[in-house]
């Protein structure tokens, strides 16, 4: 992950603030619309991810923004039991692009679900999964024409598109997260260098510890703060008001 500058990062907290203070179900996807139309996306779909078998998926979607025929297709032709994104988002907690599942390997079956998408549009796409114990996994997918993704429209996408799927599922369950510091001090200063733009390394350097060191840190305060990279973990730490830019 490369370091974000001050700018880029003011910018992307100011574009998650609107998901976190979001008072409905609507006002969350309209704000999610928006943000990704000035990145080439214009679909998406937020859903809970039940086994193959099941088959109805429509049964498990929390929002659906996927273009009508699309969706009508997807579900009359049963695409959801040979979706290949799908079924690497039940076993990956990690963000992908739908480019990075590649076509060497893949079923036939698989590979008509890919190639049906494209046919309405949706050649390339991001998927961000949330894995929780007890209960089945959810993703949030966007999607567009855009082939060709900077990495840094790659990483703010994914931060957007995470902290929209975190904002659903609280109105979901009307359940607030919990101000008490997440934190410890050692966490908190490594993020706060990390805001500033520094490297593991030159944290290390700058801390007087190892760059191993510097990574668990980093690795801790990621998953107390259920981030996706660094730069999602800093975005979270500044509106819980841990750390300040």
């Amino acid at each position: 992950m490369s370091p974000m500058n001050q700018s880029d990062l003011l910018n992307l907290i100011e574009l998650v603030k609107v998901f976190e203070i979001a008072a409905s179900h609507d006002e969350i996807l309209a704000t999610l619309y928006s943000q990704l139309k000035q990145f080439g996306f214009f679909a998406y779909l937020i859903t809970n991810l039940p086994l193959p078998r099941e088959m109805l998926l429509h049964e498990h979607i929390l929002a659906n923004g996927w273009p009508a025929e699309w969706y009508a297709h997807y579900n009359a032709a049963g695409l959801y039991r040979h979706d290949p994104c799908a079924a690497l988002c039940r076993n990956t907690a990690h963000p992908f692009l739908w480019s990075d599942i590649g076509k060497e390997g893949l079923e036939i079956s698989a590979q008509r679900v890919m190639d049906e998408a494209a046919e309405f549009g949706l050649r390339q796409g991001i998927c961000v999964p949330i894995h929780v114990p007890f209960a089945l996994p959810a993703v949030i997918t966007v999607s567009g024409e855009t082939m060709e993704l900077e990495p840094a429209v790659r990483q703010i996408v994914q931060i957007l598109a995470r902290q929209a799927l975190e904002a659903v599922l609280r109105t979901q369950s009307d359940r607030h997260h919990s101000q008490k510091p997440l934190l410890s001090e050692r966490e908190r200063e490594v993020l706060r260098w990390v805001a500033d733009g520094k490297t593991s390394w030159e944290v290390s350097r700058i801390l007087s510890i190892s760059q191993h060191t510097v990574l668990t840190h980093q690795r801790n305060a990621k998953q107390k703060l259920e981030a996706v990279n660094n730069v999602h973990a800093v975005v979270k730490a500044i509106l819980r008001q841990e750390i300040h830019p």
